[in-house]
């Protein structure tokens, strides 16, 4: 248990080391998104961030190189959109069927903070029709804020050592 807190922690510090952090920015989202990102409909039959990652730990079936996934946009204590880049960092939702609905509850459920502490991040890169990572932050080119839930399709790998997802995508939805 103690080894997964330690990797958990320390994907999560790469994370930050790699998007960099700058204490005091506190750049709000854009209302002029670039609908070119933007999918008026979520894709079907998304994962959550937790049964991406069974899918590839699971010894029998072929890890998958594209994939759907839910998440929500947020990185913990550390800043969820990568600067002068279209990287963002997604946390596992709660489970909707469990919570009945009340934003509150996982704050207040042992079960669901467990859950919730030991499900993988992923890092989200949009990016443009040659691959290439946008350089706008995606918090702008989306309009995109802390806490929204994305749905995103893409090809996708999975770093079992620091338990992050890492997925690319051209476009994504916004609940």
């Amino acid at each position: 248990m103690i080894s997964r807190l330690k990797c958990l922690a320390l994907g999560t510090a790469c994370f930050a080391f790699a998007v960099g952090c700058e204490p005091g920015t506190n750049e709000t989202a854009s209302t002029d998104a670039d609908p070119t990102v933007i999918l008026n409909e979520a894709p079907s039959d998304p994962l959550s961030l937790t049964e991406v990652k069974e899918q590839f730990t699971d010894e029998e079936a072929e890890a998958p190189n594209e994939i759907t996934l839910v998440g929500k946009v947020d990185a913990g204590e550390f800043e969820a959109f990568e600067p002068n880049s279209a990287t963002f960092m997604l946390s596992e939702l709660p489970d909707e069927d469990h919570t009945g609905g009340d934003p509150d509850h996982a704050d207040n459920c042992p079960f669901c903070k467990r859950r919730l502490a030991n499900a993988p991040k992923a890092v989200v890169k949009l990016v443009d029709e040659s691959g290439t990572v946008r350089a706008t932050r995606a918090d702008k080119l989306a309009g995109l804020s802390k806490g929204d839930v994305v749905t995103v399709s893409g090809t996708v790998s999975y770093d079992e050592g620091v338990n992050l997802i890492t997925i690319q995508s051209q476009k994504i939805h916004i609940r």
